[in-house]
């Protein structure tokens, strides 16, 4: 009875005659359209505020090279789920001698600042711009009183001075500077590399 019960779910599992998918072949009924599933996906606040603050960064960081001596390579902001933080980045190239702690510093400082332009003056000033980017304007029951600084402590900033891509294999020297929007120029992370 039990080898029959067995033969029978085998059967079952494998679906009907001749429907053995080939290699390459999906089956029809599995094939989902991307911009059908795309329209049907729901955005979140979370979405729309990593957006906003990716579009906010691209301009920051802009301007902070701008500002200074350096090239903006690239610059983004994603959702690291696994210790749920945010974490926005900006990379720069600089020559050898300006790859130094002190360059790091002065950029990260630059970014944030840029970043938080026309948020109130102070110590929350972090605080309200987050505030503004991941909420929404309806201020529901279930909103989190103190949201902004709670993002605060949920985005990182991330800064990368190193040497261009065509030339990092010979000369890898970087410097990456980690910290929340608000830090004290005491209070970010170092890391030199090469």
């Amino acid at each position: 009875m039990r080898a029959l019960l067995f033969a029978l779910l085998a059967v079952v599992a494998a679906g009907p005659a001749g429907a053995q998918e080939r290699p390459g072949e999906r089956r029809a009924e599995h094939r989902v359209d991307a911009l059908d599933w795309l329209a049907g996906e729901p955005m979140t606040l979370l979405d729309w505020g990593i957006a906003r603050l990716r579009g906010d960064l691209d301009y920051a960081a802009a301007e902070a090279a701008q500002g200074g001596r350096s090239t903006l390579t690239r610059s983004g902001a994603f959702y690291r789920p696994q210790d749920r933080r945010i974490v926005a980045y900006a990379s720069f190239v600089e020559p050898a001698a300006n790859r130094t702690e002190a360059v790091c510093v002065e950029l990260f400082g630059r970014v944030a600042g840029a970043l938080v332009h026309g948020a109130p003056q102070g110590s929350g000033g972090a605080s309200w711009y987050l505030e503004s980017v991941f909420g929404h304007e309806a201020r529901g029951a279930n909103r989190p009183p103190e949201l902004g600084e709670q993002m605060a402590d949920r985005v990182s900033l991330q800064v990368t001075v190193g040497a261009r891509a065509s030339e990092a294999f010979e000369d890898p020297r970087r410097v990456t500077c980690t910290g929340r929007l608000d830090s004290p120029p005491a209070g970010i992370a170092l890391r030199v590399e090469g």
